[in-house]
């Protein structure tokens, strides 16, 4: 364990990871770092000196410093402390035990997000992204964030060709208060639309995650609270590496749900 308590300590300097960003892609000598950051030659000798010794930073044969293959392994990891550390407030509240570790693994890839702080945010991000969407809306949740004219909007979509997937609990079904309020001309374009295969539903015996997203932006990523419920708080982000990351999860969990057979809008 000595290894990786020196490992931890020499990046938790802002100075030395700074040095492995700058020489990631270029070797440089000593004094173009010591210019570049605007430091002393002599700190940033010491700094490289430590870097050297534990093995994250060589000196090839013309004198400059480059990244090693640890280094940039390490490089790797750093996105993902840096978004738990920006986002410590939402996960003091907030678990990602359920997360699968393969995402985990990829956790640095949700860095470049806002947070959604108040759950109308949620509500009016969710309706705007159908509205906005083009090719597909992807979403997964324990209960629709919606009002009944987001009905009249997903029909909308249905009907400029966009692509419905949508994951939710085994047997669930919105207030009926709400779906009373769909009217016949929506329930006919959900219902022709699911023939056609452009609106397709899968369930899962509980919801892990909640997301709503497009091709162009995820408009909420929320994880379950402590306790295991949601308060519909969360991330957003039209950064491709984040909207990959959300990609595949709904990819993961499509995989594992099984077609619904009972629909709440229907003709």
């Amino acid at each position: 364990m000595g290894d990786i308590y020196d490992l931890f300590f020499e990046l938790s300097n802002e100075s030395r990871v700074d040095i492995i960003r700058m020489i990631h892609e270029n070797p440089l000598k000593l004094s173009r770092i010591a210019k570049e950051l605007d430091l002393p030659v002599q700190e940033i000798s010491r700094q490289l000196a430590r870097l050297v010794k534990v093995k994250l930073v060589t000196k090839n044969t013309e004198g400059a410093y480059l990244v090693t293959s640890q280094g940039r392994n390490m490089l790797r990891l750093i996105p993902g402390f840096m978004f738990l550390s920006k986002n410590s407030e939402y996960f003091e509240k907030n678990a990602l035990d359920r997360l699968p570790s393969m995402f985990m693994s990829r956790i640095g890839e949700l860095l470049e997000s806002t947070q959604l702080n108040e759950i109308m945010s949620t509500f009016v991000c969710v309706e705007r992204l159908m509205q906005e969407s083009e090719e597909f809306f992807w979403y997964m949740t324990d209960q629709n964030l919606v009002s009944a004219n987001a009905y009249v909007i997903g029909a909308e979509a249905l009907n400029r060709g966009v692509l419905i997937k949508c994951i939710e609990p085994v047997n669930y079904s919105p207030p009926e208060e709400l779906t009373r309020k769909v009217s016949d001309d929506v329930r006919e374009v959900f219902g022709e639309c699911r023939k056609k295969g452009s609106i397709v539903d899968r369930v899962l015996p509980s919801i892990d995650i909640i997301l709503y997203m497009n091709e162009k932006e995820v408009g909420v990523l929320g994880f379950p609270s402590i306790n295991g419920s949601f308060d519909y708080l969360g991330f957003t982000s039209n950064d491709t590496l984040f909207i990959k990351w959300c990609m595949d999860l709904h990819e993961y969990y499509w995989a594992l749900g099984k077609p619904r057979d009972k629909f709440y809008i229907k003709k």
